[in-house]
C-alpha cells in the first residue's frame, strides 16, 4: 500500500507541478514589480550609462588639470610683471624728484657777479 501511495502521490505532484511553478513565478514578479527592484537590463543599462560616463569624466579631469597649469602660469606672469611696474614707477619717482627738486649747493655754480661799469 505504500508503493501505491507513493506512486499516485509522484502522479498528483508532477500534474500540478506546471500550474504550481506558474503561480509561483506570478508571485515573485508581482513582488519584484511592486517593490521596483532592477532587473538584469536595468543593470546593464546603468553599467553602459556608467562606461560611457567615465570616458567624459577622465576628459573633463584632463582639462581641468590643463586650466589649472595655464591659471598658474598667468599667475607668475601677472607677479612678474606687477614687479617690474613696482620698479618702473620707482625709477619714474626718482627721476621726477631729481627734475623737480633744485640742484644741492655745493653743485651749483656761484653767482655772477655784475662788473661795475666802467668809467
Amino acid at each position: 500500500m505504500g508503493s501505491t501511495r507513493d506512486f499516485l502521490r509522484s502522479a498528483l505532484t508532477d500534474a500540478l507541478l506546471p500550474v504550481t511553478r506558474q503561480l509561483l513565478e506570478d508571485v515573485v514578479m508581482e513582488l519584484l514589480t511592486d517593490r521596483q527592484v532592477p532587473s538584469r537590463s536595468d543593470f546593464q543599462d546603468l553599467r553602459d550609462l556608467c562606461n560611457s560616463l567615465r570616458g567624459q569624466v577622465s576628459a573633463s579631469g584632463a582639462l581641468v588639470k590643463r586650466a589649472q597649469a595655464q591659471v598658474d602660469e598667468l599667475s607668475a606672469a601677472l607677479a612678474a610683471s606687477e614687479a617690474a611696474r613696482a620698479e618702473l614707477t620707482r625709477r619714474i619717482e626718482t627721476l621726477e624728484s631729481r627734475l623737480a627738486a633744485p640742484p644741492p649747493a655745493a653743485d651749483r655754480p656761484a653767482p655772477r657777479r655784475k662788473r661795475p661799469p666802467s668809467e
